[in-house]
């Protein structure tokens, strides 16, 4: 309703001073007396007749045919009154001229009366046509078939043509040749008038409560086609200027219906295109800019997660020993490759005391951000113990760590799902004993003494997960003697899962192999051919899980 706000105030200008000049048009011809009864030629009124005529026909056909192919997009009752009520007044409208008198024979003798009655009958139904649609709500729709109405319509025109053009005296008179028109003519034209003059005042009523423009130029048009009536109630002859200009207010209230047709069922729905796409585009300018800082943000917030991540990473790399670390009694070489950024690996070597020295590796499950922070809270809850001198002893057996972990996890708030697995060993320069215990570590460290290569076997290893309410694990301490040129192998479960291109794993048995190999070899040597060999086998495969490798030699 927004487009016809602006013109509200003065829309009603419109079939007032169309009125006003109507009447004045009217009057001024009524005042030059004989001279609107004056024939101005048959041969000339012929001609004038039969143009505007025909383009009344026209404009009839042009609202048909514009309102058929519309309405099945719109279904609009009104619409569908309009189409049947031009496409029959049409029909009848070239029944009229071509059997109009001075017209070549129309299958009977042409003359007055049956033009006249085409006319009256024509204008009646258009009347009654108009009425019908004025008080129609615009809104509403019908299933009605537009085919149905085509059908109707000339089947109504077609029975018209009939009994007007061959049962001509089974009709009243409405035109008495030498007499001019009967009182059944003129009442009639007053009975269309009226039906007019109603549709008029509905049309202004919907105006009111709509808004609607297009209301308000039916209501014009219709005005128009009352004087054009009123012409028609004052002829004498068919030929008299009266009959002309009735004509010409017909084909002026028809290019106005017209004009209404066009701008509710053509112009107006482009408009409201065009603004709907012109809104549109606005919108997808402020969406491209909301997309293009929304993109900017992320690319902020990716920026600085990706750097938050890199410190990360390089915190959690910068807690790692080296990777040739050298103790008193003992030798460690080792490395950690994430397959993310961050990584859930973690191993450590730290000295107890003058005697003893600890090392373990870890593997959270998952991998990325929240697996490194486990890590870190492993590495702190053990070497806490370091801290603190009345639980140092804790540290020297590997299953009180092992257990002193378990009930830290849980009563820590991480996530149920976050579990640990930890292979935790000791190893005492003086007795050259090595005590070690595992909670569930997917792999088994690997012992190479001389020419043997054998699993360590752990006691009851258990993970350390969210479970104390219903398990309490018991970690044991296993023993094993070593001698100087003994090698300890520890690894995460990564090193022998990793594939190939060809989507082959390495394995235990292809390290078992490589170690077996390699018994004679240094610690250097041993610990860089598996690492070799590793890299040699994956190539640029990308890996799917962390791989650590920690070798202990003993002196």
């Amino acid at each position: 309703m927004r487009e016809y706000i602006s013109v509200k105030k003065n829309a009603y200008l419109n079939p007032i001073l169309t009125f006003v000049l109507c009447l004045l048009v009217y009057v001024l011809l009524g005042s030059t007396g004989s001279f609107m009864h004056t024939s101005i030629g048959e041969e000339w009124f012929l001609a004038l007749h039969t143009f505007l005529e025909f383009l009344s026909v026209l404009f009839a056909f042009a609202i048909f045919t514009l309102i058929f192919y519309i309405y099945h997009q719109n279904s609009r009752l009104r619409q569908l009154v309009l189409a049947c009520i031009f496409l029959i007044g049409g029909f009848l409208d070239i029944l009229h001229t071509l059997s109009y008198k001075g017209m070549p024979d129309f299958f009977v003798p042409n003359g007055t009366a049956i033009p006249t009655t085409y006319w009256v009958i024509a204008r009646f139904i258009m009347a009654a046509g108009f009425l019908m649609a004025a008080y129609t709500k615009p809104e509403r729709t019908t299933r009605i078939s537009r085919w149905l109405v085509l059908s109707l319509s000339l089947l109504v025109s077609l029975s018209f043509f009939y009994a007007v053009t061959f049962r001509t005296d089974a009709l009243p008179a409405v035109y008495i040749e030498g007499q001019g028109l009967t009182p059944l003519k003129i009442q009639a034209e007053y009975a269309i008038i009226a039906l007019q003059a109603a549709a008029i005042a509905l049309s202004l009523r919907e105006y009111k409560n709509t808004g609607d423009n297009t209301s308000v130029l039916f209501a014009t048009a219709l005005i128009i086609s009352i004087f054009s009536e009123l012409c028609f109630t004052l002829y004498i002859s068919v030929f008299d200027m009266y009959n002309l200009m009735g004509h010409v207010f017909k084909i002026i209230a028809y290019s106005i219906m017209f004009n209404v047709m066009f701008v509710q069922n053509v112009r107006l729905p482009y408009e409201r295109l065009e603004r709907a796409d012109a809104l549109l585009k606005k919108h997808a300018r402020t969406l491209e800019q909301e997309v293009e800082k929304a993109r900017q943000d992320i690319l902020e917030t990716n920026s600085q997660l990706y750097k938050d991540i890199e410190l990360a990473r390089e915190i959690q790399q910068s807690m790692l020993p080296d990777r040739s670390l050298g103790c008193p009694g003992i030798d460690f070489y080792s490395d950690l490759i994430p397959c993310k950024s961050l990584s859930g690996d973690f191993y450590n070597v730290f000295c107890i005391d003058n005697e003893n020295v600890g090392f373990y590796l870890a593997d959270v499950s998952g991998h990325g951000i929240s697996s490194s922070i486990i890590t870190i809270f492993v590495d702190r809850t053990i070497l806490s113990n370091k801290l603190d001198t009345q639980r140092k002893e804790v540290l020297l057996s590997p299953s009180r760590v092992l257990k002193d972990l378990f009930s830290q996890f849980n009563n820590s708030r991480f996530p149920d799902e976050l579990y640990l697995l930890i292979f935790y060993g000791v190893y005492n320069k003086r007795t050259r004993e090595f005590t070690y215990s595992s909670a569930g570590l997917n792999t088994q460290p690997v012992v190479i003494s001389g020419s043997k290569v054998f699993s360590l076997v752990t006691k009851d290893p258990f993970p350390i997960c969210k479970m104390a309410q219903y398990h309490s694990p018991q970690y044991r301490d296993s023993k094993l003697a070593l001698k100087p040129g003994d090698r300890i192998l520890m690894y995460s479960d990564g090193l022998v899962e990793a594939v190939n291109r060809d989507g082959k794993a390495f394995t235990e048995t292809r390290l078992m192999e490589i170690l077996t190999q390699n018994t004679k070899a240094d610690a250097r040597d041993l610990y860089y051919e598996v690492f070799d060999r590793f890299s040699c086998f994956v190539l640029d495969k990308k890996l799917e899980d962390d791989v650590t490798i920690l070798l202990a030699n003993i002196l």
